[in-house]
């Protein structure tokens, strides 16, 4: 199973208030689609509202996020669908 490395590009973007968790990600899983959800579910917080804007989880953006196979991985890529890192 590919080892998916997610890293974000923009820190900057209001949408990071969605998130608990604003570094690179490693995670086993089939694929960049399965990649995102798990980052996305492991740092998911409901942001405060600011004047009617509702940020969008940065983890499924690909503006803001990275997501590529990790080919050169020190993980085992046999094993269940997780996230690596962070622990």
């Amino acid at each position: 199973m590919p080892i998916w490395e997610l890293k974000p590009t923009d820190k900057n973007s209001g949408c990071w208030r969605a998130s608990s968790y604003k570094g690179r990600v490693v995670v086993r899983t089939a694929n960049e689609s399965k990649a995102r959800d798990f980052a996305t579910s492991k740092f998911h917080i409901a942001p405060r509202r600011v004047a009617g804007d509702t940020p969008v989880n940065p983890w499924i953006q690909s503006d803001l996020v990275t997501c590529r196979p990790l080919d050169d991985s020190p993980y085992d890529d046999n094993g269940p669908d997780e996230t690596l890192e962070p622990a």
